[in-house]
């Protein structure tokens, strides 16, 4: 981790921060805000110094019942995915040092399945922890980003996951970043990279790093491959979903200035190839094939054309592709959301937020897809669960490799 990581996390940590939305960022549920991978531009100059910025009202809530909250209690959490018997196993970032983690939901509050992983608070109060979990062969494997191997500690990379409590090193990424650098490094560039999320292929997984800007796959042999460099202008690959012909549908979360409409989403052929599928989207965190053979979108925010001074909360949305320029609503009034899946029940889950919520203020929807309008999400406030029980539990941690202090 070299220098200032300037990431998404830390863009979206400095915006909150400065323009004063920690208590007023969502809606009345008392959630808070979230983001990802980006470095900072100027053109945020003029939103990170607006302390008095409107927060909008809770939306119109959807059809009835469409909306439920089924996780809660969860320290700022990132990826997740379905265990084989249908329960939820989320990624989380934990808090600063060896507090990152992947839990399993009973009873809508978090249980550790592995803790002891490193969390790392960047500039301006971001964390990166554990990025993403997936399912191998009724495995589970958690890709770590918040690795520090400029001071000897735990690599970025994919780790299995023992069921103790444990991790075990499988392939070190961030040897590959250093070894093999992308045409275009960025200015920002961290010797660990980003690793953001993963898709099981076979036998790997195919991970976005957005950072240096690529995707990767990443085998359980320990080996680690540039499928295809993203680095030319910087365009941040964050979500990744699986695509005709072996392939995979990868987003782009965009840089500064965040223009609406700026965002896209390509297809990578496994030789590499790169070819866009989907343009004119807005600030995408990640992306899903639906139960209909649909691709969706999850937007960040929304509405706030060329200028980034009018980003604004509550304003993300899942989106439906309904041709090559053309993005159907199908979720709004979500705020910062970042993770999404479709589960074994064929309902929307959606993840956030990820960005404030140390004392486990983040959240898991499920939410019914309407077939007339969009389901507005409204305020939920989630069952009591004890707020920061994974940053609090002394677990076993990686094996093999040193902690973080």
């Amino acid at each position: 981790m070299a220098g200032n990581r300037r990431t998404l996390l830390s863009t979206l940590a400095r915006c909150l921060v400065l323009a004063g939305w920690w208590d007023t960022f969502l809606p009345a549920s008392g959630w808070t805000g979230l983001g990802r991978t980006d470095p900072l531009g100027t053109a945020l100059g003029a939103l990170l110094a607006r302390a008095d910025a409107p927060t909008p009202g809770p939306a119109t809530p959807g059809p009835e019942g469409a909306v439920a909250g089924v996780a809660a209690g969860l320290t700022n959490p990132r990826g997740f995915a379905f265990a084989p018997d249908g329960a939820l196993v989320v990624a989380l970032a934990g808090r600063p040092g060896p507090n990152a983690g992947v839990v399993r939901i009973e009873g809508g509050c978090p249980v550790v399945v592995a803790g002891g992983l490193p969390a790392y608070r960047i500039v301006f109060g971001g964390i990166t922890g554990v990025a993403d979990v997936a399912y191998l062969d009724g495995q589970l494997y958690a890709l770590l980003s918040g690795g520090d191997t400029d001071r000897g500690d735990t690599p970025n990379g994919l780790y299995r996951l023992d069921g103790r409590g444990g991790a075990a090193l499988v392939a070190n990424i961030s040897a590959f970043i250093r070894e093999h650098p992308v045409a275009e490094p960025p200015r920002d560039y961290d010797t660990d990279g980003q690793p953001y999320a993963m898709l099981a292929m076979g036998d790997a997984v195919w991970v976005t790093e957005g950072n240096s800007n690529q995707v990767l796959r990443v085998g359980l042999d320990g080996s680690v491959a540039r499928v295809a460099d993203l680095s030319r202008g910087h365009p941040i690959p964050t979500g990744i979903a699986p695509a005709p012909g072996g392939g995979a549908y990868v987003a782009f979360f965009t840089s500064a200035p965040y223009a609406e409409g700026s965002a896209k989403v390509v297809a990578v052929a496994p030789d590499g190839a790169v070819t866009d599928v989907w343009t004119g989207l807005t600030l995408v965190t990640a992306l899903t094939v639906g139960p209909d053979g649909s691709l969706y979108a999850l937007e960040m925010a929304t509405g706030h054309g060329d200028d980034p001074d009018a980003i604004a909360p509550g304003t993300g949305r899942v989106v439906r592709m309904a041709g090559p320029g053309a993005a159907e609503p199908v979720v709004t009034g979500l705020a910062l959301p970042v993770a999404m899946d479709f589960g074994p029940d064929g309902a929307l889950y959606v993840a956030g937020p990820t960005f404030g919520a140390d004392d486990g203020q983040g959240t898991i929807l499920r939410i019914e897809l309407s077939a007339g309008r969009p389901v507005a999400v409204p305020p939920w406030g989630g069952p009591d669960c004890h707020a920061g029980a994974l940053a609090q539990r002394s677990r076993p941690g990686v094996v093999g490799t040193r902690n973080r202090a």
